[in-house]
């Protein structure tokens, strides 16, 4: 793995996307893309080590598939659009996972950070060859920002703690209603652990500096 992939995973994981629950500011996206372009499958798809995680999707029941041939690892390679008409007439992608599924068509738009970091893909899906104009690729790449815009707001000021980059009460309490949402049937329960009585931090800012007490945050928080 070079540094260039390392540094993006790095940031990758850095935004606590990977494994979350789905969310519906995610979900009317993906809804938006898969009506627009009259196609059964629409997906936000993060591109980790060795998987392709979809944060949101839709016609689709399986929240992963494998990143060896996949088409969205090839938008995040190369951080551009990717257009591919017909699956089964590519040379690359004939015997890819997706191909072995049923799915024919594939077009997929990169997710970039402000820093240059390609985290995935916006893609839609469908079980018929397809072409794409370019009047849609300019909607793909816009649903594509839209998902970024998200994803930077989900991480201002008032969501993510700036310290320990953990999501705040109200993020967690959002967090809480899409899992309900999404699976109203399954029950769960949230464990909250003291790690430091509150009744000794001010001994220990005293004592030790805030320095140290940020530095037990960010150490708690990994």
């Amino acid at each position: 793995m070079n540094a260039q992939e390392q540094e993006r995973l790095f940031a990758l994981r850095q935004l606590n996307l990977l494994d979350t629950p789905s969310s519906e500011s995610f979900d009317r996206i993906t809804r938006m893309a898969s009506q627009l372009f009259d196609l059964p499958i629409a997906a936000v798809s993060l591109t980790d080590e060795n998987r392709q995680w979809f944060k949101s999707r839709v016609g689709v029941d399986h929240w992963e598939i494998p990143r060896e041939k996949a088409p969205c690892a090839a938008v995040c390679a190369s951080s551009k659009i990717l257009v591919i008409p017909d699956l089964l007439t590519s040379a690359c992608y004939q015997n890819s996972h997706l191909a072995r599924s049923g799915i024919r068509f594939y077009a997929g738009a990169p997710l970039v950070t402000r820093e240059g970091h390609t985290l995935g893909a916006m893609c839609v899906l469908g079980t018929q060859p397809r072409e794409v104009s370019e009047q849609e690729q300019t909607t793909l790449r816009d649903l594509a920002a839209m998902v970024m815009a998200q994803i930077e707001l989900q991480h201002a000021f008032g969501r993510v703690d700036p310290l320990t980059g953990l999501s705040n009460r109200n993020q967690f309490d959002e967090d809480l209603q899409d899992m309900a949402r999404d699976q109203p049937s399954h029950r769960r329960a949230a464990l909250f652990t003291e790690v430091l009585d509150a009744s000794e931090l001010s001994a220990l800012h005293r004592t030790m500096g805030p320095a140290f007490l940020d530095e037990m945050a960010r150490v708690a928080a990994r």
